[in-house]
């Protein structure tokens, strides 16, 4: 069973993973991708439309699939990582709507396993079919 992780990304940064076919977490670090394994979900959580200074958004922007076998190194950060995925935008899900299903304390983490129940109805409110 795949697992569902989200990670924090305002929300043109997200935008940069689906053009490039990846996803970073907490600034590039490799522990987080180390994590994941090939098919697993991911949602896109963005407190803003733009880093640092967009304004407020707070919605899940984007889903999608890990795709890549391992954490490479990134072009963007110099010495930070990345992992290969499968990302599609989504009409914006506001906090509020997935608010009982996400635990808005681990927000601040940027990068966590949304477990059980809670991953199903979250992928659910998001539309999130896998890719194609």
């Amino acid at each position: 069973m795949p697992k569902t992780w989200v990670i924090v990304a305002a929300r043109d940064h997200a935008r940069r993973g689906i053009d490039g076919g990846f996803v970073m977490a907490n600034h590039g670090k490799r522990a987080p991708l180390a994590r994941m394994s090939r098919g697993d979900r991911v949602l896109i959580y963005s407190a803003k439309t733009n880093y640092p200074d967009g304004e407020p958004l707070r919605a899940i922007t984007n889903v999608g699939e890990i795709t890549g076998e391992e954490p490479e190194p990134s072009e963007i950060i110099p010495g930070g990582f990345r992992r290969a995925a499968a990302l599609r935008e989504v009409t914006p899900v506001p906090l509020a709507d997935v608010r009982d299903h996400l635990p808005t304390s681990r927000l601040r983490f940027g990068f966590f396993e949304l477990t059980g129940e809670d991953a199903t109805a979250v992928w659910a409110l998001t539309g999130g079919r896998q890719p194609a």
